[in-house]
């Protein structure tokens, strides 16, 4: 009924060099290389790079991926802080490679970005196919945590896969397997496809998993009943692309903190199909349409969601973290399953297309993601940003009590690779709403980069 196949990889066609985003003086840090068929399956080497630093950093001259190997690990030391970026180049393919960004402090510091996927499907759903996915995550990616997200079905419907009862326990070994404190977490969770009015949510859990409810059994309000207050949460996905007829209204802040604000599919933040990541201009799947409906982003904002940005791919070929369908940075205190929950429950997230751009947005010296925020006339906004290609355009959005739509109140056009702006709004109100979002000069693959940042709720 399901032949198995094997596929063999490509040649090697591209490089990938991943450093982690924060990093502290004078102590070593590992840096992962990876190579890629031109399917962006992994491929094998051999691959000899050769490796360039600033003067403040210390490495190797280069390293060599050998012919049994798709990837590579390595070691350099920062002897100053600072913003710090590595350079390989692949002779063979005369391909010359910058790393994203890597912050360097000074001491170590209660809490660093770390990378993730968080909407990610593979053999188990009826959509998936491909295995090795946690692999994939780790060592072709990059990310520092990952959480399948297979779809959930009714046992004995017409469908050879997905979870129910009968794969739920292999599902949670799988992940159980692959998860390893402090260097790479696993997050248990599942896909739970409903129709309108409540939209497709994918489910996460703390620490150990929760129960498996699927959309021909319950809707969403009775998901939310069957969920422990502070050990789960659901994250409503591609919103503007399908399905159609979502309601924001109905709504439970205890387990929906967070909105994935892209994907593959393409953007959900307002409805715009002239924008380059509109559903319209992509091929991740067949012809796509933006919805012409108040399920966006800035939709949710307008009429009371109480929610942080993320973007993950929603792959279906077991390669989460391609760099051009969405990641999600979280601030946490480290990479264990519950400090990157316990992000992601309080909202402290930002989202791009998949590139590893350090984007800080705070007010008042107070981080993104803050609600009921007390301020003064002179109070400041602070944006850093750290590209992986020199940025175009920074720009700070607000709704003001009671307006329908967002407007853009301030807008910066650097053009360059590391920005830090300070700006006070003249005219700021009382329950206003802001977040900040950046585009890159440039592509990755067939898409323009960009970035988001959490909003912050005024008093």
């Amino acid at each position: 009924e399901c032949p198995k196949l094997v596929l063999n990889p490509g040649h090697a066609r591209e490089l990938l060099i991943h450093a982690p985003s924060n990093s502290v003086y004078d102590t070593p840090t590992t840096i992962l290389a990876s190579l890629l068929d031109k399917e962006f399956n992994p491929a094998y080497g051999p691959a000899t790079i050769l490796l360039s630093y600033p003067d403040n950093l210390e490495g190797p001259e280069s390293i060599q991926i050998p012919a049994d190997a798709t990837h590579l690990e390595f070691e350099v030391t920062p002897k100053q802080p600072g913003i710090m970026r590595i350079q390989g180049h692949w002779g063979e393919r005369d391909q010359t490679i910058t790393a994203n960004p890597m912050e360097v402090f000074m001491m170590k510091m209660l809490g660093y970005i770390y990378w993730g996927d968080l909407h990610s499907h593979t053999h188990y759903s009826w959509d998936g196919v491909g295995y090795d996915q946690f692999a994939y995550a780790e060592y072709t990616s990059g990310l520092d945590f990952y959480a399948m997200s297979d779809h959930s079905i009714a046992q004995g419907e017409n469908y050879t896969r997905g979870l129910h009862k009968g794969t739920w326990k292999a599902y949670i070994a799988e992940t159980e397997a692959a998860n390893k404190p402090g260097q790479f977490a696993t997050l248990h969770g599942y896909e739970c496809s409903f129709g309108m009015p409540y939209g497709h949510h994918n489910v996460y859990f703390r620490d150990k998993p929760g129960p498996l409810l699927n959309p021909q059994t319950v809707i969403l309000p009775q998901l939310w009943d069957a969920l422990e207050e502070g050990n789960a949460i659901t994250i409503p996905h591609h919103t503007g692309k399908f399905p159609r007829n979502v309601d924001f209204k109905k709504d439970d802040p205890r387990f929906r903190r967070n909105f994935e604000m892209y994907s593959g599919h393409g953007l959900s933040e307002v409805h715009d199909p002239t924008h380059p990541l509109s559903p319209e201009h992509n091929t991740f799947t067949s012809d796509s349409e933006s919805l012409d409906w108040p399920s966006h982003f800035q939709d949710g904002l307008r009429l009371g969601l109480q929610v942080s940005a993320i973007a993950s791919s929603d792959d279906h070929r077991a390669h989460p973290g391609l760099s051009h369908y969405g990641l999600v940075a979280v601030q946490a205190l480290s990479i264990r399953r519950g400090d990157i929950f316990a992000a992601l429950h309080s909202r402290s997230t930002y989202a791009t297309t998949g590139a590893k751009i350090i984007f800080k947005f705070r007010f008042k010296d107070r981080p993104m993601h803050q609600q009921h925020v007390a301020f003064k006339e002179g109070s400041e906004f602070q944006i850093q940003a750290n590209g992986t290609k020199e940025i175009a355009f920074i720009e700070i959005l607000r709704l003001d009590p009671g307006a329908r739509h967002f407007e853009v109140v301030k807008r910066w056009e650097p053009d360059a690779l590391d920005v830090m702006l300070r700006w006070a709004d003249p005219d700021m109100k009382p329950r206003a709403i802001y977040y900040a979002r950046l585009r890159q000069h440039g592509k990755v693959r067939d898409r323009i980069a960009m970035a988001w940042s959490s909003p912050i709720w005024l008093d």
